[in-house]
């Protein structure tokens, strides 16, 4: 029901409420037919009056409370399905919790598990890097450096000495 019709509805009922009052303010014996003729003063001192059928008055009366009644049933049917819709966001949310825990467990279960490959994945380095190959004695060659030039005599390791060193120094050496 739209603001529009609510307002609207809402002065009916206060007219028929008004009229009601009037009527109820009457002895029986002064209601001999249908009509009432209901005498009021207005603001501004003048006397009035309206004759109202009481049958119209009474299906006016059913018409409105039949209106509010089914605006009543409408919110009441609106505030059971906001509350189940809150029920459901509740229990949603919840569910997110736990898994929201669940996912924050686990990764810290993977961060101490990583944060320990990564300590042993450094003392490893630290190791290899600590290695040392101890370079047998460098012997000397001779080789042309060109054409034009004289023999000339070069420091060189033998590779078979520096193959031992580093097997020495236990590290496997591919393509053997």
């Amino acid at each position: 029901m739209s603001n529009i019709d609510k307002r609207a509805l809402r002065h009916s009922a206060e007219s028929i409420i008004c009229i009601l009052e009037n009527i109820a303010g009457f002895e029986p014996s002064d209601i001999d037919g249908d009509s009432v003729e209901l005498r009021f003063e207005t603001e501004d001192g003048f006397d009035t009056g309206c004759d109202v059928s009481i049958v119209d008055q009474c299906q006016k009366t059913a018409d409105v409370v039949r209106a509010l009644l089914d605006e009543l049933e409408r919110n009441q049917q609106y505030i059971k399905r906001r509350d189940q819709e809150n029920e459901d966001i509740a229990l949603t949310v919840g569910k997110l919790r736990v898994e929201l825990e669940a996912a924050k467990s686990k990764l810290n279960e993977q961060r101490e598990y990583y944060e320990g490959v990564i300590a042993d994945g450094s003392k490893r380095i630290a190791e290899l890097e600590a290695r040392e190959i101890l370079l047998p004695e460098r012997s000397s060659m001779l080789h042309r450096t060109d054409f034009h030039e004289d023999y000339q005599t070069v420091m060189a390791y033998k590779v078979s000495e520096v193959i031992a060193a580093i097997r020495a120094a236990g590290i496997r050496i591919k393509g053997e």
